[in-house]
């Protein structure tokens, strides 16, 4: 793909533009949690992206990579590219936001020391230069089959900023490119914005200012939502989205599954114990009766994963795979076998309110191991510790894992490879095999790798396979074109607040 996403450029206008009016009215989100940061060093969040813009957009609506601050870019080979920029951006502390900002973020992105949050993707990038104004040369370390969506996490940031505040400051009193500003924080309260005055595009339609409440307990946000407190509340549990899908001036908006729950199990050297032995992974596996805890806890909104943690929709999927089917006594077999006939206990470490029906979908695995002598001690983690631990490698030796990521294989299976910072399983071969996945261009070829990847996965019983996970969002109707992405991620170009 030699020119890629200019025929958008020119309808850039009538793709996200919206009409030039805002009513003086304020959005208010109900969020689960506070970010600790927003500029998502520890781990992204979306309620840095009315502030911060990516080179190119992962469009919620139409699932297509359209362009933003860049117009397109070429590939001059395959692993370089030039990148034309939008001119006339500034950032709101008026630093232009041309090739040198542009390069400046590329290699900020590309450091997972100093962006721990993006160092999944980092490899792939080896250098970034200013050309002119606005056209940046990128080299690439390996070709790469995403080009576009690998442009597209890429957030824009000035540089003489970043250079003032550092990333940490920079992380709490975040400059962009975007419609707002960054106002007010009060930490595990609220975060205020309001409308970026000098905005480069169109303002957003029917409201001027966003207000993020932080509301941990999922009931709290629902009962918001029904009342008008909240306009959009976020990770709304399932029996309260079926109510509110049957109530007068709410709705619920869920797209396709986007999350893959799985619980990690450590077999790192660090993390000595029964889950060291693959047959007790297999056992775990086996344990667990993945579709009771869908119909009984999702009401049937979930789907299994088929033993692998690819999406029905992208490449390399294997229709022929199943889950391990649910078999206890085989269960009790692989322990005995493993050396362990009357069971084991272990540490079952799972977060208080990160996820909806989370702390219950904990006990009720609890439950089914217990029933082929696995003893569960579980310890509640609140988002916060439970993101600590999790990118430190101390989420062990077994732990609930809700995972989302940008829509290709490449970044799904990335998370296992044995350098990255949450993964808790090391193999060369399975490095490989993802190494190769994100630098194969050939399509069947690099389908044939992923195939080969999520056998080694199963065999190995690297993690327990739960289920696909769709995430659930109230919102008031008059809140028009919500939407979010695969790596469940939403922005406000096309959203309208209609008038009360």
């Amino acid at each position: 793909m030699y020119k890629t996403l200019a025929a958008f450029a020119m309808a850039l206008g009538c793709s996200i533009a919206i009409p030039n009016t805002t009513t003086a009215q304020t959005l208010t989100i109900a969020q689960d949690f506070d970010p600790s940061d927003l500029y998502g060093t520890r781990s992204t969040n979306n309620a840095m992206f009315p502030i911060l813009e990516s080179l190119y957009l992962d469009d919620p609506a139409t699932g297509k990579i359209r362009p933003l601050l860049a117009l397109e870019h070429e590939m001059v080979s395959d692993t370089e590219l030039l990148i034309k920029l939008r001119k006339g951006v500034s950032f709101s502390n008026g630093e232009p936001m041309n090739a040198e900002a542009v390069a400046h973020s590329i290699k900020l992105f590309a450091d997972p020391k100093t962006v721990p949050a993006y160092g999944i993707y980092a490899s792939t990038v080896d250098t970034a230069e200013a050309v002119d104004e606005h056209t940046v040369r990128v080299t690439l370390t390996k070709p790469s089959p995403i080009v576009d969506l690998l442009l597209a996490q890429i957030l824009v940031v000035p540089p003489k900023y970043w250079e003032e505040v550092g990333p940490k400051g920079f992380g709490q009193k975040p400059i962009g490119t975007g419609q707002f500003l960054l106002t007010e924080w009060s930490k595990d309260d609220r975060i205020v914005m309001d409308l970026n005055p000098d905005y480069w595009g169109e303002p957003p339609k029917g409201f001027d200012k966003l207000v993020w409440k932080t509301v941990p307990e999922a009931n709290a946000r629902a009962a918001g939502l029904k009342t008008g407190e909240y306009d959009l509340a976020i990770a709304i549990p399932v029996i309260d989205a079926i109510e509110i899908e049957n109530l007068d001036g709410v709705d619920i908006y869920s797209g396709d599954v986007s999350r893959v729950f799985q619980l990690t199990l450590s077999s790192l050297p660090q993390h000595e114990g029964p889950v060291q032995d693959k047959r007790v992974r297999q056992a775990l596996n086996y344990a667990i009766d993945k579709q009771a805890i869908i119909d009984a806890l999702y009401y049937g909104k979930a789907k299994l994963l088929n033993g692998q943690v690819i999406l029905p929709s992208q490449p390399g999927y294997d229709p022929e795979m199943r889950d391990y089917p649910h078999d206890p006594e085989k269960a009790k077999a692989l322990l005995a076998e493993a050396g362990y006939p009357d069971g084991i206990e272990i540490e079952f470490r799972c977060p208080s309110n990160r996820y909806p029906q989370g702390q219950e979908t904990c006990e009720a695995i609890s439950g089914m191991l217990s029933k082929v002598g696995i003893k569960t001690n579980i310890t509640l983690l609140e988002s916060g510790e439970f993101i600590r631990q999790l990118v430190n490698r101390e989420y062990a030796p077994m732990g609930i894992l809700g995972l989302g990521v940008p829509d290709d294989p490449s970044f799904g299976l990335a998370v296992y490879r044995s350098d990255w910072r949450y993964s808790y399983y090391q193999n060369p071969e399975l490095d490989a095999l993802i190494d190769a996945s994100a630098s194969t261009v050939d399509p069947k070829e690099r389908a044939e790798i992923i195939r080969k990847a999520s056998k080694l996965i199963y065999d190995e019983a690297v993690i327990v396979y739960l289920f696909g996970g769709r995430e659930f969002y109230g919102h008031s109707e008059r809140l028009k074109n919500f939407a979010t992405n695969t790596a469940q991620r939403y922005f406000f170009y096309d959203v309208v607040l209609e008038p009360k």
